[in-house]
């Protein structure tokens, strides 16, 4: 799994992300969530635990304001599949 991580860290520049982008965890994403063995590095599994469908990326930054390349990190876990954006509310009335 850690060639995995190289590679898509390594594979072309991160998608810029929104202040109010909000991230939920994909059904792979819960799964990895629940292992017991690590299979992603540990950094990116406090990360996907931070994830609740509720916290904005502002919102993450700000309590975890010493991670590191959070934009990347979040990046790199959308295109593993673990998480994916909260769907925009769409008003029809």
């Amino acid at each position: 799994m850690h060639e995995i991580v190289r590679r898509l860290a390594l594979g072309g520049d991160p998608a810029v992300l929104r202040e109010d982008t909000v991230f939920i965890k994909t059904r792979i994403g819960r799964d990895e969530a629940r292992r017991t063995d690590c299979s992603i590095p540990r950094r990116l599994r406090t990360l996907l635990a931070l994830i609740d469908g509720r916290r904005s990326v502002g919102e993450l930054r700000a309590a975890i304001h010493s991670y590191r390349g959070l934009d990347d990190a979040l990046d790199m876990l959308r295109k593993m599949g673990f998480i994916e954006p909260l769907p925009e509310r769409w008003d029809l009335g």
